[in-house]
């Protein structure tokens, strides 16, 4: 059982992936906000009026006598800020500096700072020039000043002035007293009385007294500037760095929304996970993003070798034909228009063939890139001429130079506004199927093609192919339902990366076989055949489009006899095709023949007992 810990790990390394698939597809679309951002921060930049910043310091001290008494006492510097910045400043400051603005106007352009650890107000004013400024600054500090000075003297004029009615009063009690005092006898008890309360009214004018001497000698001293406001140099604002950083930040973040926007918006296919996570379909294959040209790989190749497991896995997953003695039939298909199926369905084709098997592949493409990949130049035989019986399938077939196991049957003069005979191309699948021990066929997307969803339903498995960056989820879905509706055994996808267009060079010849092709550079290359007589076959020998006789299995059934060591084997059947002698008496062509003792036919699938067979060497396909 896998991990959670390393499934965690790679979920992670999937999503920084994907953020980084995606950064790098909408770099653009960053780069382009960035730059409108910066071009937004400069000219507003452009077009922001100078505005210029003076700044004045002030110390400021406690008032009143605790102050005296207590040196360590300190202002609360938050509330005194907030005091300069109050319209009864604005008001002594409007009177300052001469001016018709309104004294709420002015505090707009009073902003107050205070240093940490300190008795110290900052007070900066803004304004359009740099007198307006130096004077605004001073005109704050001063008219705080003078308030907080104003305030302090009133305060204390209130207390001098209350403690000094309060010793009024005593001194006239005191009269009082010291009157009654003088009318009382000695020793008499209202003579203490009066005495006293003599002592009260004393000792209470002394204490008020004390208390007044300070208020009298005490000075008011609400601070003091401790620099002034300076002329300034250049304008505070607009500050370009300023203006820039934050339109390139905006920018980008604009920038990051609209490109998150298009990304989700975008339904093409980039990884195999889409596949399944938009589709539901099983992701078989996701082949590497570097892909070279056009053309069957070699086995040693990345490629090559991830087919090959594909290989391995269908020949496990896909069952065996319900019919005895039948090679399995593949439908692979595009799911989008391109060159992607033709890519995957010839080299998967390859890696059968690698293991001995034989393969024949078909496209119903008319624009098929198989023949290019696969390097079969197209003859007077293709798939037209067999679909009007010129030919029977098997002469039709082609062999892949370098893979005698492989035969290909191209498209030919197809005509992509016709729909195909579907029931002619059953029939080319059973006669190859009885023949090949896989069929491999090659359609275009079934939104398109008809014939790729009338298939669909008689084959094996069908593969449908998308390739990144082209192909989108909508296209995959769609052919997915084309194929639903007839119970077509799809058993999931291949992602493909963006196959090159094939080179114009490259381009299949016109077949020669072609009633519209006369005159064409194929059809002048070399003389055509009627289209109507197959062409005689050759005696049996070897031949460049031929492989090896492998040995014939003998079965357990009572069968020939076979010859003697040295001894010529004897003529099969007089009416068996292929045999030199009987070439004018050939049968009919394209239908199967009985296996005989000498192997005069394509191989078979099996004569009974499941047993496979090799192409004689003397059976010419060409």
């Amino acid at each position: 059982m896998p991990s959670p810990h390393l499934a965690e790990s790679d979920a992670d390394g999937l999503a920084l992936m994907a953020y980084l698939g995606w950064l790098r597809r909408r770099w653009w679309i960053l780069l382009l906000a960035a730059a409108l951002g910066l071009g937004g921060g400069l000219a507003l930049s452009q077009i922001q009026e100078a505005r210029y910043t003076s700044t004045t310091s002030l110390l400021v001290r406690p008032l009143g006598s605790g102050a005296e008494s207590n040196p360590n006492a300190k202002v609360n510097l938050d509330t005194e800020a907030q005091v300069v910045r109050s319209l009864v400043v604005a008001e002594r400051a409007k009177a300052l500096m001469k001016v018709d603005t309104g004294a709420d106007q002015l505090v707009k352009s009073v902003t107050v700072k205070v240093p940490p650890n300190s008795q110290i107000l900052q007070v900066a004013y803004e304004a359009n020039s740099p007198e307006g400024a130096q004077s605004g600054s001073h005109a704050f500090a001063q008219a705080y000043l003078d308030l907080r000075k104003a305030t302090a003297q009133k305060t204390l004029e209130n207390e001098t002035n209350a403690l000094k009615q309060q010793i009024a009063d005593l001194n006239k009690a005191l009269s009082a007293v010291a009157g009654r005092i003088a009318a009382a006898p000695s020793n008499s008890p209202e003579r203490e009385r009066a005495e006293a309360e003599r002592n009260v009214l004393t000792s209470q004018i002394t204490s008020l007294n004390n208390r007044l001497s300070p208020l009298v000698s005490a000075g008011s001293d609400p601070g003091e500037i401790i620099s002034d406001a300076r002329l300034p140099d250049s304008p505070s604002s607009p500050n370009r760095t300023l203006n820039l950083a934050s339109g390139m930040g905006a920018g980008l973040l604009l920038g990051i929304v609209l490109a998150l926007v298009l990304d989700r918006l975008d339904t093409r296919i980039r990884r195999g996970r889409d596949i399944a996570d938009r589709v539901g379909l099983p992701l078989l294959l996701e082949l590497p993003v570097r892909t070279p040209s056009l053309a069957v790989l070699p086995a040693t190749h990345r490629v090559s070798r991830e087919l090959g497991r594909l290989r391995n896995v269908l020949l496990s997953a896909v069952p065996e034909p319900a019919q005895g003695g039948r090679g399995r039939q593949l439908l692979i298909c595009d799911a989008s228009a391109g060159t992607a199926a033709g890519f995957v369905a010839a080299n998967l084709a390859a890696a059968y063939a690698r293991t001995g098997q034989q393969v024949a592949l078909i496209t119903t493409k008319p624009d098929s890139t198989v023949g290019t990949i696969t390097g079969v130049a197209e003859g007077r035989h293709n798939l037209a001429s067999v679909l009007r019986r010129d030919v029977p399938p098997l002469k039709a077939l082609a062999p892949v130079p370098g893979l005698g196991q492989l035969r290909v049957l191209v498209p030919g003069d197809l005509d992509a506004e016709v729909e195909l005979p579907v029931a002619g191309l059953l029939e080319i699948l059973h006669e190859l199927s009885a023949r090949f021990d896989h069929v491999i066929i090659e359609t275009a997307q079934p939104t398109f093609a008809v014939e790729a969803q009338a298939l669909g339903r008689y084959v094996d498995a069908v593969i449908m192919v998308a390739e990144a960056g082209k192909t989108r989820s909508g296209e995959i879905t769609a052919a997915l339902q084309q194929f639903e509706q007839v119970n077509a055994p799809v058993i999931g996808a291949v992602l493909a990366p963006r196959l090159p267009a094939p080179a114009a060079g490259a381009a299949r010849p016109a077949s020669s076989g072609s009633s519209g092709a006369a005159g064409t550079a194929g059809a002048a290359s070399a003389p055509a055949a009627p289209a109507n007589r197959p062409k005689p076959r050759p005696s049996p020998g070897p031949s460049a489009e031929s492989t090896m006789v492998l040995p014939r299995m003998q079965s357990s059934r009572p069968g020939p006899a076979k010859p003697a060591p040295g001894k010529a084997t004897p003529p099969a059947n007089p009416g068996t095709p292929g045999t030199p002698g009987n070439q004018g008496n050939q049968g009919t062509p394209g239908k199967p023949v009985p296996l005989n003792g000498t192997g005069g036919t394509y191989r078979s699938r099996g004569d009974g007992d499941g047993r496979s067979y090799a192409l004689d060497s003397g059976e010419d396909l060409g």
